[in-house]
């Protein structure tokens, strides 16, 4: 798999040890460097004994073999540390059907409508008999207990609340399971990614947008969506309506010049709103509806994408010069913003994570998509610190060089 001919060049570049720390270290982006470097130190050892989010110790004997992912954001996870093969269940869905082999997966969710929700199916599960279950806190706590007083042995675990959360989600993922080195290189390729592009767009002027969910809600301040927004070089509008179900006077006075939706997706209709700017020159990027909603590496998609539409000029630069072939030129596709209605960018206008959330994007269990497959109106409103500040790099010659073949081999997808 194309990661496991990354994960040497992962391990040489985290033993260089003090002199790249200390290059890392000066560099102002929204992942703490230094964090991700100690994380990916860690080492899979086992038996190992773990607190998670609910205080319980969680004991893991050996190894784990066969897993169960009650989210889609943790199948990606898995998928992207190459680690799919041990996962034994997982929602299978729409949602997750760009995991290659996830039908083969079985289905551990079911439809519970005293509550209109997805929650886990403990029968099911049971008859997995996983040597592990990994429940996001986005699963109801009474779906653990009744998991746990079936015998299964559950990790109940934080929604990463910003781009550093998500950095310590996917080691500590890794280390559960059993693949530290996998859980490494797709930290790496994620970052590097991530870094490429805040080095790309720190000095661009950033197109003001709306995020419309189609169903009245936004994203805002505080919320991972946001810092995505920010890190891709957009200002967002939105930031500080004080809450994702938004007033629309509020959206008519910031007058967005882009509106961000859905591929596929409505949008919200109210007063005032077809006379802002965005709508009166048709300037409407439509953007995957499941990997923005689904914390995982592929976040690194989304932004990435994003930067492509908007920023087209300056991110072919910072690739040419991580490649060492900058020439100080654009590729004349113009830094315009314009967006071919397609990008792998999400946006989460309910749909992805399916399962059980406050009909917020990677909620498992209702990120506006039920696991009957009706769309409901999720759009997340609740996680993370941003702080966006878009700044550039300090990249020493081996982060370099990792970059330019994790980018390499992210175009071979």
């Amino acid at each position: 798999m194309r990661r496991h001919r990354l994960i040497a060049l992962v391990l040489v570049v985290l033993a260089v040890g003090p002199a790249l720390t200390a290059g890392l270290a000066g560099a102002q982006t929204g992942i703490d460097t230094q964090q991700t470097a100690a994380a990916s130190s860690h080492t899979c050892e086992f038996p190992l004994t773990v607190e998670d989010n609910t205080g319980q110790q969680v004991e893991i004997q050996e190894e784990p073999q066969e897993v169960v992912a009650l989210l889609p954001s943790v199948a990606q996870q898995l998928w992207e540390m190459d680690a799919e093969e041990k996962v034994v269940g997982m929602p299978v869905r729409e949602w997750t059907s760009y995991l290659e082999g996830s039908q083969n997966r079985t289905h551990v969710l079911q439809f519970d409508e005293s509550v209109g929700l997805s929650v886990p199916n403990t029968e099911v599960i049971v008859d997995l008999d996983p040597d592990i279950v990994l429940a996001p806190n986005e699963v109801p706590e009474d779906s653990i207990t009744e998991l746990r007083d079936a015998g299964q042995t559950v990790y109940y675990y934080e929604r990463p609340s910003d781009l550093d959360g998500l950095v310590d989600v996917l080691n500590r993922t890794g280390r559960l399971v059993g693949e530290c080195d996998g859980a490494a290189a797709a930290v790496e390729e994620m970052t590097g990614t991530i870094d490429l592009v805040e080095s790309a767009v720190a000095d661009e002027q950033r197109p003001r947008v709306f995020y419309d969910s189609g169903f009245g809600t936004t994203v805002v301040e505080g919320s991972l969506q946001h810092e995505l927004l920010t890190t891709a070089g957009l200002e967002n509008v939105a930031a500080e309506f004080g809450g994702i179900q938004f007033d629309p006077e509020q959206v008519v006075a910031a007058n967005p010049e882009w509106v961000i939706a859905s591929e596929g997706g409505r949008l919200s209709e109210f007063s005032g709103y077809n006379q802002t700017t965005a709508l009166q020159e048709d300037q409407i990027a439509r953007v995957d509806p499941n990997l923005f909603s689904q914390r995982g590496p592929r976040y690194a998609d989304v932004i990435e994408n994003l930067a492509e539409t908007f920023h087209a000029d300056a991110l072919q630069q910072a690739r040419n010069s991580d490649n060492g072939t900058d020439d100080g030129t654009g590729d004349g596709t113009g830094d315009d913003g314009t967006d071919d209605g397609a990008g792998d960018d999400g946006t989460d206008d309910g749909a992805g994570d399916g399962g059980m959330d406050d009909g917020a994007g990677d909620g498992g269990m209702d990120d506006g998509m039920d696991d009957d497959g009706t769309s409901d109106d999720g759009t997340n409103g609740e996680a993370g610190n941003a702080d966006g500040d878009g700044a550039g790099l300090t990249v020493v010659a081996a982060l370099v060089a990792l970059s330019a073949l994790v980018l390499a081999a992210r175009r071979q997808r």
